[in-house]
């Protein structure tokens, strides 16, 4: 652990990505005087990651943290797996629901919950072993106070061996950050967010019905989105997730993550009685979106129709996106000639600090992403077959 200043007020300026101070918190140093931190972690039919996840998530050293399985109505060992490692493991429970969803599985977990903080952890996805004592470090920087909710951090995108594909899209973004987070998902995945349970439960946790209707994938967007109205969040930027992409993922499939994107924006313009015009600008945003994810897959025909409905929205915002695709496209393609072997290749994730980065001239931008995502996916099926 760092060594503590004896003034608390710089204590209080350190970097949120420091060191767990305790003498920072308004508690003694006994770690069950530290606030308590639930994992949860909603599992559905992960037998073949949910060991790796569970290990992630028992190995943090922040002190007082228990993890609750919410056992989503698996058909596969994925029970019988976590039933074992609780047994060599006090601070790991299980309950079981009926398959209701990854949104479901999560309330439930909440409500279950008996901490000041709960963290969520996807099965399939891992943490390095410090995420959580940084990120309660980051908040305790604050005060614990009401203003901020939650805490997020930056990840890696892995294999299904572990082995970095490349950094997750970056952000500097950290307090009140709405109005540019309902431009651009910046928390990026599920398995980032530390949040107060009270902060949660007070905007109504996540929502299920998107799964319901064939567009799930963006519960974690819209979670956020409420998150932020009311409150403000950390950011501790160092790569403390590693987010895996797989064949069988629910978020692997990009067209139905897009399409739940316009659903979250639809919902969130109407319950923000948002003015026209920039409804209209996010809804052809995100139409664009999926555009791109048909143009990925070579659905010609759907990419246009998709490029129509933007440009029926908002022709100028649509023209300048277009404009800006197709340069970066172009530049992308002049970068393969000369582009240098990644740093970092065949890397497994507990092997890299999450401090250090990959080559920064190959880490995947914000907009590069879906392409990743869809080759990672690519590779994932020629392995299964």
């Amino acid at each position: 652990m760092d060594s503590c200043s004896s003034d608390a007020s710089e204590r209080r300026q350190r970097s949120p990505s420091g060191s767990l101070d305790r003498s920072a918190f308004p508690w003694d140093n006994e770690a069950t005087r530290l606030p308590k931190v639930t994992v949860v972690m909603p599992a559905h039919n992960m037998e073949r990651y949910v060991e790796r996840a569970l290990r992630s998530a028992i190995d943090q050293t922040y002190p007082n943290l228990d993890v609750l399985v919410v056992n989503d109505g698996s058909t596969d060992r994925t029970a019988e797996i976590v039933e074992r490692f609780a047994r060599s493991h006090s601070r790991v429970r299980m309950v079981t629901s009926a398959n209701g969803g990854v949104a479901a599985a999560r309330n439930l977990g909440l409500e279950l919950a008996d901490s000041a903080y709960v963290a969520f952890l996807d099965a399939d996805d891992l943490w390095a072993p410090r995420k959580i004592e940084k990120q309660v470090a980051a908040l305790a920087a604050h005060g614990h106070g009401e203003d901020w909710a939650a805490c997020y951090t930056l990840y890696r995108m892995i294999d299904e061996s572990d082995t970095i594909i490349d950094n997750g899209p970056s952000s500097d973004e950290r307090g009140a950050f709405f109005d540019k987070h309902l431009e651009w998902n910046h928390v990026g995945n599920g398995s980032s967010l530390l949040v107060r349970r009270d902060a949660a439960l007070a905007v109504g946790g996540f929502n299920p019905d998107y799964a319901k209707h064939g567009v799930g994938g963006c519960e974690d967007f819209e979670f956020q989105l409420k998150l932020l109205r009311r409150y403000k969040m950390e950011l501790v930027r160092e790569y403390e997730v590693g987010y895996r992409i797989h064949e069988t993922q629910m978020s692997g499939d990009m067209r139905r993550m897009r399409l739940g994107r316009i659903a979250v924006i639809e919902h969130v313009a109407a319950a923000m009685n948002l003015p026209e015009r920039r409804r209209k600008r996010l809804l052809a945003q995100s139409y664009l979106m999926v555009a791109q994810s048909f143009v990925s897959s070579r659905h010609w025909g759907d990419a246009l129709r998709w490029i129509a409905a933007a440009v029926s929205l908002s022709p100028w915002e649509t023209a300048i996106r277009v404009k800006r695709r197709l340069g970066r496209d172009m530049h992308r393609l002049a970068r393969r000639v000369t582009k240098r072997p990644r740093q970092g290749s065949h890397v497994s994730f507990h092997q890299l600090d999450p401090s250090d980065d990959l080559d920064t001239s190959s880490a995947v931008s914000a907009r590069q992403f879906g392409s990743v995502i869809a080759q990672a996916r690519a590779r994932s099926r020629s392995i299964a077959g």
